[in-house]
């Protein structure tokens, strides 16, 4: 469909994109109603509820241990990536024959775990197969059709479990089970034959994978500024993360009804209309430029929440801002390790520094907003998250080397 006249490897690849992210999209959209169908259906306690949300970002730490021993191309890279996509949903579908709170928990962790660890796997394999504009074009094409998708199975996943909670148990068996069909798609998909690039052999411990990040960060300057950019950004977002229910309950009084609105609608269209157009912009401008855009747009975000108790109708402005800046910030965060690795490395050893800090912020972010919103108040907390935004901004100095420029093979 969109890969017409183009080599067959990226024509196969490109359908792979496709029916990747419509295939991962139903167990995409049900994860974020775990902690609400423990709380109602196996009656969870308020402890067990924060674990469950605390372990999302934190195992984002360990997932590294998995991804930083890609160090083969071919059927090596794609034995890594299925071998983590099973892991992920394996205790998942085991939770479901013993319904236990503290197995689903613990089983939810394993899926965050180890789908980020497949995530540098999956980036090499693209930046294998598809050229950097055709990279970033048919990527942000596939996000867009699964964010679509996710719009409707968010609203169909919704009324079924309002009219009967014990579904969610089929639900989620068939959602792991598309998912891993998912995977298998993308196991198939043929490689291009590439330049083996191998890590060193060195004697590995339990802090190789640190030490192989710290000296990546060390080594090159532009991709530190980068991180310091998404780490403020990251921050931003994370420490006023915690008290929005909160905030919406009890000073916004919205319904549940705008709510969804907001959340699913509002922030679904402005993912889905402006994800080509970063695409396009990522291809003609530079990372810094487009990166700042990314943060200021969050930025924005956080002042129409503060504009919100003025007018409740700043909610969903602020969410369709929202989901434009989110959109920029996915074709980012998943294409920066192809950009920066270029033909001469292997893209994984970035990836791996996207994912270990997004478990850093996680770690960090929610506790310290917690702390400071309680102290001072989301109004404040939203205002530092803007600040925190333009310094990541500052922190570029328009110093990330341009698209054009970078020795991305074509």
């Amino acid at each position: 469909m969109f890969s017409k006249g183009h080599h067959p490897v990226i024509q196969k690849t490109s359908k792979t994109i496709f029916w990747s992210s419509i295939l991962h999209e139903p167990i995409a959209c049900f994860i974020p109603l775990l902690p609400f169908i423990l709380l109602k259906d196996l009656h969870a306690t308020t402890l067990q509820i924060v674990l469950l949300t605390m372990l999302s970002p934190i195992s984002a730490l360990f997932s590294i241990y998995w991804s930083s021993r890609i160090s083969t191309l071919g059927e090596g890279l794609k034995k890594n990536f299925l071998g983590a996509s099973i892991l992920a949903r394996a205790p998942l579908l085991l939770s479901l024959i013993f319904p236990n709170v503290w197995l689903i928990i613990l089983s939810s962790a394993c899926y965050n775990l180890f789908s980020r660890a497949s995530i540098p796997s999956w980036m090499e394999m693209l930046k294998l197969n598809l050229p950097n504009k055709i990279r970033e074009k048919f990527f942000s094409i596939g996000s867009a059709i699964g964010y679509g998708e996710g719009i409707c199975l968010a609203i169909l996943m919704g009324s079924l479990l309002d009219h009967s909670l014990w579904v969610w148990r089929p639900i989620l068996a068939l959602a792991l089970i598309i998912s891993l069909i998912g995977s298998l798609v993308q196991f198939y998909m043929p490689l291009r034959e590439g330049k083996s690039i191998c890590a060193k052999k060195e004697k590995y411990s339990i802090l190789t994978p640190w030490k192989e990040s710290f000296s990546l960060l060390k080594k090159r300057k532009d991709f530190l500024r980068f991180q310091w950019a998404f780490m403020a950004g990251g921050f931003g977002l994370m420490m006023f993360k915690p008290l929005l229910p909160q905030f919406f309950d009890q000073i916004l009084m919205i319904s549940y009804r705008d709510l969804m609105i907001a959340f699913s609608v509002c922030k679904g269209l402005g993912f889905i209309l402006t994800s080509q157009k970063w695409s396009q912009m990522m291809q003609k401008t530079s990372l810094s430029l487009l990166t700042s855009f990314v943060l200021l747009g969050f930025a924005l975000f956080s002042l129409f929440l503060l504009a919100a108790k003025i007018h409740l109708n700043y909610i969903f402005i602020a969410y369709v801002v929202y989901g434009i800046a989110q959109a920029g910030s996915h074709l980012i965060w998943h294409l920066s390790g192809p950009f920066f690795a270029g033909d001469r490395e292997n893209s994984s050893s970035y990836s791996n520094v996207n994912i270990v800090l997004v478990g850093v912020r996680g770690l960090l972010g929610p506790l310290l907003g917690g702390i400071l919103g309680t102290l001072l108040g989301i109004e404040i907390l939203l205002t530092i998250s803007i600040f925190l935004y333009f310094i990541g901004i500052a922190s570029l100095n328009v110093s990330v080397p341009t698209t054009l420029k970078t020795p991305i093979s074509q």
